[in-house]
């Protein structure tokens, strides 16, 4: 959906106060170019921005950005923990992309993912927050 410019500057205004919703809307605008300027690096920060704070629609696409290195650098073992933060909240379909990425892991690999997300959930029941 098309929005105004006063819309946007709204949106923007949320997303600028820590409006997760408002973040994942911004970054996945900017990712496609709907309403704002093509920007990845700018979709990411968005992005990394409501996926942090536990929205699972934003944890999936980071993971994406991860997978396809649209706005980050390539990194396989980013994008199994993005995915799979957003797996763990019930999105079925972040569970696949998880297990597909799981696929082109070395061992090693998987077991430090594994232990940096049950470290990260340790860490986040501790402190009542979430991840970045």
């Amino acid at each position: 959906m098309e929005l105004s410019e006063q819309q946007i500057d709204a949106l923007r205004a949320r997303a600028e106060a820590g409006e997760a919703e408002a973040q994942y809307e911004m970054g996945w605008r900017q990712a496609i170019g709907m309403g704002l300027a093509l920007d990845d690096a700018a979709a990411v920060r968005w992005l990394r921005s409501a996926a942090g704070q536990g929205h699972s629609l934003a944890q999936n696409n980071l993971g994406a950005r991860y997978l396809s290195g649209d706005g980050v650098a390539r990194n396989l073992v980013e994008a199994w923990l993005w995915f799979s933060r957003a797996a763990e909240q019930g999105d079925r379909k972040a569970g696949k992309n998880r297990d597909s990425v799981a696929q082109n892991l070395s061992e090693a690999e998987l077991l430090d993912a594994r232990k940096r997300l049950t470290a990260d959930a340790e860490t986040a029941g501790e402190s009542g927050s979430t991840v970045d």
